[in-house]
């Protein structure tokens, strides 16, 4: 698909699938360097996931392992987040300087459940900061999911729901009149694509977590691209409107670990602009 094809799609439907972004002869150690580290700080992970459940907020989904901020410990996709075939469309929608808002990983395990119906940040209403519905009508962030593995129905591709991106709400806070966010949908559709394809979508599309149904853990990095004029503050540990907006309130939100200096000097000259924003000082 050639780069309007995809930006009309993204438009249109809320979604659309690039083909081939890391090539099938590296993608194989790119999906078992980010298996090793995730299992590697699994524990950490955990620790930090159960203290946001225990002050009573839903995260994640049974038998799904997630890393936040992933690229602290890999570098190994690196050299693709900056694919043109990606930029062309973050450009866009967004013109220059953009910036990458979340660097994470996901290893969806064998038999995990099904997750809820939501929209990512800034939209998703269980976080301490989100924009309050109705929801204007613009892209205001644009989320990737790179399949690492195959994304099948088997496997467990991502629940989509096309064009739900256009309204003006989602039922990821359950008080949708109407909708079960727990519940499949009449028109939801599963992603599918081969491994090194990336998923990308308007950051208002509902989706869910699918059961990995395979013998397989179906692995992916989710990588969301934001304008330089969106505060990503309140997602960033350290930052005064993530201490104001989510530790003083005791909330849960999207946190973004901040890159270490060493990391990010190391990166790609056309991926730093991307970063800058939250490197430690």
């Amino acid at each position: 698909m050639n780069t309007q094809a995809a930006i009309s799609q993204i438009i249109e439907d809320g979604y659309s699938v690039v083909d081939g972004i890391i090539p099938g002869d590296r993608v194989g150690a790119v999906r078992d360097e980010i298996i090793e580290v995730q299992q590697r700080n699994h524990e950490r992970t955990e620790a930090e996931f159960a203290k946001i459940r225990a002050r009573g907020h839903r995260i994640g989904a049974k038998g799904v392992a997630a890393l936040r901020q992933v690229i602290n410990e890999t570098q190994c996709f690196a050299p693709w987040i900056a694919d043109r075939k990606i930029m062309e469309v973050v450009e866009a929608f967004f013109g220059p300087h953009s910036r990458i808002s979340c660097t994470d990983c996901v290893l969806n395990h064998p038999g995990n459940e099904r997750g809820y119906w939501h929209a990512d940040w800034p939209y998703n209403q269980t976080n301490a900061s989100h924009i309050p519905t109705p929801y204007p009508d613009a892209l205001l962030h644009l989320s990737t999911i790179w399949m690492l593995t195959r994304f099948s129905a088997e496997s467990g591709g991502t629940l989509i729901l096309p064009g739900s991106h256009r309204r003006l709400e989602n039922p990821s806070d359950g008080n949708l009149d109407g909708v079960d966010r727990d519940s499949p949908h009449p028109d939801e559709i599963q992603v599918e694509g081969s491994a090194g394809s990336v998923l990308l979508y308007d950051s208002r599309l509902w989706h869910a977590v699918a059961p990995n149904e395979s013998s397989e853990s179906r692995v992916a990095l989710i990588i969301r691209y934001a304008p330089w004029w969106l505060n990503l503050n309140p997602t960033i540990k350290g930052k005064p409107e993530h201490d104001a907006i989510v530790v003083e309130t005791g909330g849960k939100n999207y946190e973004m670990e901040p890159l270490r200096r060493e990391v990010f000097d190391g990166l790609p000259d056309e991926v730093k602009p991307l970063y800058r924003h939250c490197v430690l000082k």
